[in-house]
């Protein structure tokens, strides 16, 4: 049985690929950086699923330029992109049937502050017990710290656990803490793909399936 719920952010709660766009258009044309090239796969996934520091150190190799970026990121309010932010299908539906259903919910996302004001905005805050953002562990997925955090956090099993993700960094969290995973709308090796929140309840009795 599977009573904790784990939900990566971006990709999974929220289709949030125009409001990143929108982000890091704005922060590089400020500093007169390129722009990401939005037509090449490779950098729209880095972009999706990279930590802030990470994606900026990607394009950015002047030690000085980072941190003045990151620092500007940082005070920057990212409210002004957040209309562009989208639920994904059925998704308040299913957190609303977790929560009755006497499960705990999380969150594990590379994410950082904004994730707080992005659960309220959308009304989403009161499903989750706890949240890990890439400012609250040393090391951001793919390590699985975040994911032992949550364990601590529940006095849990892994066996409790089922981490839902939609990228790679997420597959190889869950992997690394030996906790099941279901991908979402996303083929990831050898794991389950669910296309709608709703199939999340066809998993949570299963006792044995790939990580």
């Amino acid at each position: 049985m599977k009573n904790i719920i784990v939900y990566d952010c971006d990709g999974v709660l929220f289709d949030s690929t125009m409001a990143v766009k929108g982000y890091y258009d704005f922060v590089f044309e400020k500093y007169g950086i390129p722009v990401i090239d939005w037509e090449n796969p490779s950098l729209v996934k880095l972009a999706m699923m990279g930590t802030n520091e990470g994606i900026i150190r990607h394009f950015v190799k002047d030690e000085k330029l980072i941190a003045e970026m990151l620092e500007f990121a940082m005070k920057m309010n990212f409210k002004m992109f957040i209309d562009l932010m989208k639920p994904n299908p059925n998704i308040h539906d299913t957190l609303e049937k977790l929560q009755s259903s006497g499960r705990s919910l999380a969150v594990f996302t590379n994410r950082g502050i904004s994730l707080s004001y992005l659960l309220e905005h959308f009304s989403m805050g009161n499903f989750f017990s706890y949240t890990v953002t890439c400012m609250d562990v040393a090391n951001p997925k793919p390590n699985p710290e975040g994911l032992f955090k949550i364990m601590d956090y529940f006095s849990s099993t892994k066996e409790s656990i089922l981490f839902i993700g939609d990228s790679m960094t997420d597959y190889l969290a869950a992997k690394a803490a030996e906790v099941h995973f279901l991908a979402y709308e996303n083929e990831l090796e050898d794991s389950m793909v669910i296309k709608d929140h709703t199939e999340v309840f066809d998993y949570l009795c299963v006792s044995s399936f790939s990580a």
